[in-house]
């Protein structure tokens, strides 16, 4: 198990979570939530709309490289390219060259089938569930709490980050994926109003990043912090139309995947009149331009995140967020 959570569970953690690994279309701004018996009930594997896609990647290729052809094709955000690369994923996981798996679900969630990608996550982490003593699944479970997030199933997702928390990886990876669940957890109970519980699993979260000391990627937990932080500071935030802020146009950074994205937020009048995003995302599936819309028309921070680019949704709303705070907010 340990082998799963050493680089490759770096590079996976930064390209999906966070996917959030907090991947939900529906926020507390949003509105109503599709039903999850209904999807369930309409699952086709493969679905209506599997023959009429083309794949041409040659499948005699290993799948280390057919994974950088399907990331490149999710990156491009456009259905038909999300429905060739989880077809991709399906050809190669039915081969049963798909290294542990992980991947199938996953990129069916990025690629918008929610219903299929828990189908596929229940399939996944089920012998982790019924053994006690087996770690280390923390990033799928995440996102199986993600997927029932986006149907406003919101006890089932509560019930995966507690069995997350049950299974943590062994040392030094317990405390960083401790914070990842408790963040999620501060999320679901954001989305629900349940501010006293956010604040709690958000200061949880905070204290387990605090005190890890993962083998990779502990320059970035800095930044997670900040990132977490952002979010307990939107709890107590009501609409920006009220408030009064600066005239001028002011900056600030905040982490994406892997890198850190420049959010210039331009008021005038005392209102947001504009929002840029500089960045170097790979994966953000229009996030960069309907985040800042988002913000603009709604005079709000508090706005629907990009499924399957959720990370980049919120480090666009930290890096808005200290740059209003800049504006006097």
């Amino acid at each position: 198990m340990i082998r799963r959570l050493t680089a490759r569970w770096v590079v996976v953690l930064s390209f999906a979570l966070s996917i959030s690994l907090q991947a939900s279309a529906q926020t507390a701004a949003g509105g109503a939530h599709p039903s999850l018996a209904h999807a369930i009930r309409e699952l086709k594997v493969p679905p209506s709309w599997w023959n009429d896609v083309e794949t041409r990647y040659d499948l005699n290729k290993p799948w280390k490289d057919a994974r950088l052809e399907i990331r490149r094709r999710l990156a491009r955000g456009d259905q038909a390219n999300l429905r060739e690369a989880m077809k991709l994923t399906v050809l190669y996981a039915q081969k049963k060259d798909i290294g542990d798996g992980h991947e199938l679900p996953m990129y069916l969630f990025m690629g918008g089938e929610f219903a299929w990608a828990i189908q596929e996550y229940r399939k996944f982490l089920t012998p982790t569930i019924n053994d006690p003593d087996k770690r280390g699944e923390t990033h799928g479970f995440i996102c199986l709490a993600a997927s029932y997030q986006h149907f406003g199933e919101y006890d089932k997702s509560v019930k995966v980050c507690n069995i997350a928390l049950k299974h943590l990886p062994e040392p030094p990876w317990t405390e960083m994926n401790a914070a990842k669940a408790y963040s999620k957890l501060g999320d679901l109970s954001a989305e629900q109003g349940k501010k006293a519980a956010a604040r709690e699993y958000y200061e949880k979260a905070i204290t387990n990043y605090k005190v890890a000391k993962p083998k990779y990627g502990r320059h970035l937990l800095p930044r997670r912090i900040a990132q977490v932080q952002s979010r307990l500071d939107l709890l107590v935030m009501a609409s920006l139309r009220s408030k009064h802020l600066r005239d001028g146009e002011h900056r600030a950074q905040a982490l994406g995947y892997s890198e850190p994205l420049t959010v210039i937020v331009t008021v005038r009048n005392g209102r947001i009149v504009n929002v840029q995003v500089k960045h170097k995302e790979k994966i953000e599936l229009g996030a960069t331009q309907s985040i800042p819309k988002q913000i603009v028309d709604r005079q709000d921070l508090r706005i629907d995140a990009v499924t399957g680019a959720t990370v980049t949704s919120q480090a666009i709303v930290e890096g808005a967020l200290n740059a209003l705070k800049k504006a006097g907010l």
